[in-house]
């Protein structure tokens, strides 16, 4: 039985089988932890729940989006360590590791540059060491001053915009169209006072 669910797990939208069985045991661990984090921003934020709580990498993690302004809930089965171990970038130059405690609750909102992440619980929260490792959604106020979460390298090909870039620029267009109508009919009318 565990054969075919290899089988046919491997074939799955790309997980490995071993993580595929990893995550389904998870699942259905007689211990969970769940918390809540509860999004006070506009737009979503990425969040990666750890598969190895003493060694975490986002390679290594099961990505969630969690809903703007919204509160949600997350389960971590566990064997080892009983406090769910997440990751989530907070800035440029900056990512939280974040160890979460059954029942806990976790405040995401904005930032000047980015987002800050904090608890009323019991959440032991530290700078990750490898913040460019951990993608995120880039905030209208990064966007705004022409910051993002994406590392480009410099060989690297042009990188599709963010949903808040597309935004923005956007709205840049919009007003630019009508600067531009505003303009063009105060010239006509001041070309027409001068026949």
């Amino acid at each position: 039985a565990l054969k075919s669910v290899s089988n046919r797990a491997s074939g799955m939208r790309g997980i490995p089988a071993g993580r595929f069985l990893q995550d389904s045991l998870t699942s259905v661990s007689p211990w969970t932890t769940v918390f809540q984090i509860d999004n006070q921003t506009s737009q979503p934020v990425l969040v990666h729940l750890a598969r190895n709580p003493l060694q975490p990498t986002c390679e290594d993690s099961v990505e969630y989006q969690v809903p703007a302004n919204s509160d949600y809930s997350l389960a971590s089965g566990w064997l080892k360590e009983p406090r769910a171990t997440l990751l989530i970038r907070t800035g440029v130059d900056s990512a939280k590791l974040l160890r979460a405690s059954h029942a806990s609750r976790i405040i995401v909102r904005l930032a000047p540059h980015g987002i800050s992440v904090e608890s009323p619980d019991r959440v032991e929260i530290e700078d990750f060491p490898d913040p460019k490792s951990v993608p995120g959604n880039d905030t209208v106020p990064m966007v705004l001053k022409g910051e993002t979460f994406d590392y480009v390298p410099a060989d690297a090909p042009v990188p599709v915009p963010s949903v808040a870039e597309e935004a923005v620029n956007s709205i840049r267009e919009q007003e630019a169209s009508g600067r531009g109508l505003r303009s063009a009919g105060t010239a006509s009318s001041e070309d027409g006072a001068g026949i």
